[in-house]
């Protein structure tokens, strides 16, 4: 039996193989690194966001709280001045417009702080800074 021509091909260059595994593994590095800087751009913006968003819900629950205890001031004296008026009080006829004015005065203050509290968006400033850390996460990528 005869044998055709053989080809011979050349043998693994151990170097060679070296510089291919070399090469696949820097790339690989590289690539992590990029993965890994992105990710930790991602978070920062996310932890920025997060202290933005807690500094303004502190400062708005801050001012509810301020403007409550205002409402709650304000009832208290006009409970008080109502309760000296009632002391006064002479006739019938004026404990009850002592109480209308009691109840107008305690509406009013009601009203304005609820007026007041309605123009504050609490919920606003969150969303939206959830928002701009998921933009951010998406311009890192």
């Amino acid at each position: 039996m005869a044998k055709g021509p053989t080809m011979k091909f050349p043998e693994p260059n151990a170097e060679r193989a070296m510089q291919v595994a070399n090469y696949g593994m820097d790339s690989m590095r590289e690539m992590t690194e990029q993965s890994l800087n992105q990710s930790k751009a991602l978070f920062e913006g996310i932890l920025t966001t997060t202290r933005k968003t807690v500094e303004n819900i502190d400062q708005q629950a801050r001012e509810i709280r301020e403007r409550s205890m205002s409402l709650a001031a304000e009832t208290l004296s006009n409970t008080f001045d109502f309760a000296h008026n009632i002391v006064h009080a002479r006739e019938p006829q004026e404990l009850l417009q002592l109480q209308s004015e009691f109840i107008s005065r305690q509406a009013q203050a009601v009203a304005e702080q609820s007026k007041e509290l309605g123009h504050k968006e609490v919920g606003r400033t969150t969303s939206q800074g959830i928002g701009d850390a998921s933009r951010r996460g998406s311009e890192a990528a």
